[in-house]
């Protein structure tokens, strides 16, 4: 009987470790989870950030092309 006693306190023992040692990395997991979005949400600003200067940059190109045609034709009158 002592035994069966004993074996209880051990299983449920065991049972109560595993848990609160999964719950303590599901927490860590869950906190590294929320530093990773924020990495992402910041990456996402940077990117949106250089498509817009990649777009910028595009209209600036065409507009000093349009220019240089223009100062071309002045020189050839």
């Amino acid at each position: 009987m002592t035994e069966i006693i004993i074996a209880i306190i051990a299983a449920v023992s065991a049972v109560a470790g595993s848990y609160f040692a999964n719950s303590k990395n599901t927490a860590i997991m869950q906190e590294q989870i929320k530093e990773i979005k924020g990495d992402i949400s910041t990456l996402s600003t940077r990117v949106d950030k250089h498509n817009n200067l990649v777009e910028r940059m595009a209209i600036v190109e065409q507009s000093t092309k349009s220019a240089h045609k223009r100062i071309d034709d002045i020189k050839e009158v």
